[in-house]
């Protein structure tokens, strides 16, 4: 847990979020990690969009099309290309929200799908 606390926080939200709501879905584009030059440009080709939020979960609300979730750890902050992009996202109707630790997600979460 010590190596990568971010993908144990997104571990244990996304495991949260398919027993708390089994009826909606959740998704995670792996646009993150350490990759080979051909391999980036694979994924950039693709479609991978550097600085997408880590959890997508597409459930239109009164006020948005879905809700985006970035997860930081510590003192670990979005990146400015991380903000661009969820100001975006936002521009186009969607709520995006950096949640530092798993009670903000599960409060987030269910605010969001209430």
């Amino acid at each position: 847990m010590r190596k990568h606390p971010e993908d144990s926080l997104q571990t244990a939200c996304v495991k949260w979020f398919r027993l708390q709501y089994p009826n909606h879905l959740i998704h995670h584009s792996p646009n993150g990690g350490y990759r080979n030059i051909r391999e980036a440009a694979r994924f950039k080709e693709m479609g991978t969009i550097s600085g997408f939020p880590d959890l997508f979960i597409p459930v239109e609300s009164k006020e948005y099309n879905g809700l985006f979730v970035e997860l930081k750890c510590g003192k670990n902050k979005p990146t400015n290309n991380q903000l661009t992009v969820m100001d975006r996202l936002r521009k186009e109707g969607y709520l995006c929200v950096v949640c530092y630790c798993f009670d903000e997600f599960k409060e987030t979460v269910n605010n969001y799908l209430s």
